[in-house]
């Protein structure tokens, strides 16, 4: 028989009254909630693991998903609003996941200009973080992410030394594959965040399906460098979600209204 005590996870995602929030909070709220379900409607989603988080401005305080919610029901008023030293605050006693915690204090406190951040297990992400060339500059998108993108070894122990490697790569890269694990997408806003995560998703997803027929025609790295000049001298492409984030919004609206609540 096991020993082991289980945690409780009943009522885990009952919500907190409107009027604990002040607007400020609200709105990072709503726009976290938009998150996670859109997350969910492109299939960025595992069960209810990962984490997508956002940091309350001017507050010192994030929010985090109680352990057991969903990403497609998510709600404004279900998130637990977290101090800088992983507390929950408004007298909230839901469980939140200690990794997910993690996350947050090492990923904001890294890096105070990303705001929102997004982690997933998603099995492309996981196929590609668990080969040792990892992600192949065989696509567009993965010509988008390749400057940007940077790799840890995973430890479920996530002690001081895992910790110190891991803020060492959020200090240099916006986007980190977690080997044999998934990633964590960073961004100034919910849309940069869901852009970074989606268009890993994809490269990642088109890598394995290109190298499953065994002739990959990889661009050369001179190629690379002159497609990454021309992408964000463009002045027809944004590549920071701004662009699709407001249609995401009206999608998350029509397909899975109540968000906002």
């Amino acid at each position: 028989m096991s020993t082991i005590e289980h945690r409780k996870v009943d009522d885990a995602i009952d919500a907190l009254p409107r009027g604990t929030y002040d607007d400020t909070e609200w709105a990072v709220r709503v726009e976290l909630a938009a998150l996670h379900r859109a997350c969910a409607l492109y299939g960025m989603s595992d069960l209810a693991n990962g984490a997508i988080a956002a940091r309350i401005p001017e507050t010192g305080h994030f929010l985090l998903h109680p352990y057991g919610m969903y990403r497609e029901e998510a709600t404004a008023s279900m998130f637990v609003t977290v101090d800088e030293h992983g507390t929950p605050v408004h007298g909230d006693s839901r469980w939140v996941n200690d990794g997910a915690l993690n996350l947050c204090r090492w990923m904001f406190g890294t890096r105070p200009e990303m705001h929102w951040f997004v982690h997933g297990h998603e099995e492309p992400i996981v196929a590609v973080g668990s080969t040792e060339a990892g992600l192949l500059p065989v696509t567009q998108p993965a010509v988008y992410l390749g400057h940007m993108l940077g790799y840890v070894e995973f430890d479920f122990d996530e002690d001081a030394a895992f910790a110190e490697r891991v803020c060492r790569a959020f200090a240099s890269f916006n986007v980190v594959i977690s080997r044999n694990h998934g990633h964590w997408s960073m961004g100034r806003t919910a849309g940069e965040a869901f852009f970074r995560a989606y268009f890993l998703l994809q490269a990642c997803d088109i890598q394995c399906r290109v190298l499953a027929m065994g002739d990959p025609h990889l661009i050369s790295p001179e190629r690379v460098a002159a497609y990454q000049a021309q992408m964000y001298a463009s002045p027809h492409y944004n590549y920071d979600g701004v662009t699709e984030w407001p249609g995401l919004l009206r999608k998350v609206a029509r397909e899975c209204p109540g968000f906002d609540t």
